[in-house]
């Protein structure tokens, strides 16, 4: 269970990390960058929920797919038989920017009536938070490192 829980830690953290990034570039711009929201609207545009419903929705989609891309990075790193190191997390975070702008990109092409923004500023930020969850990410050393320091201790 300690496995699962330090994933969900890390993911919360990483998640609530990049998505301070994009709320304070979309107040920056004056753009809606901001993933929960267009998550929401989104679902609101799909299955006609009340906002509060499709605020709740986008919030809780995205901090799951925060966790899906943490334990996916730990999966990642597993089967490498590699560390979270810092380059690592960065390298990481581009993988997931690039697999993020093609998810959006599907969204935003197969809506009937997607949520205006702009597109272009969107992808570079999401780029650029998904570099920042990485790195987040990496700061998380994971079980076998803490183990180690707890035994040369």
């Amino acid at each position: 269970m300690k496995p699962f829980r330090n994933t969900l830690i890390s993911a919360v953290t990483a998640t609530s990390t990049m998505t301070l990034f994009s709320y304070i570039v979309s107040k920056k711009e004056g753009e809606n960058f901001k993933e929960p929201k267009l998550l929401g609207d989104f679902v609101k545009k799909s299955f006609n929920t009340s906002e509060k419903a499709s605020k709740s929705l986008g919030w809780g989609l995205h901090f799951l797919t925060g966790v899906g891309f943490a334990g996916a990075y730990k999966v990642l790193l597993s089967l490498g038989k590699k560390r979270s190191t810092v380059k690592n997390g960065l390298l990481y975070g581009l993988l997931a920017g690039g697999a993020g702008v093609v998810t959006w990109s599907l969204l935003f092409k197969n809506h009937h009536n997607p949520p205006k923004t702009h597109r272009t500023g969107f992808y570079t930020q999401l780029v650029i938070a998904h570099v920042i969850f990485g790195l987040t990410l990496s700061a998380f050393k994971g079980e076998k490192k803490s183990r180690k320091i707890s035994k040369s201790i």
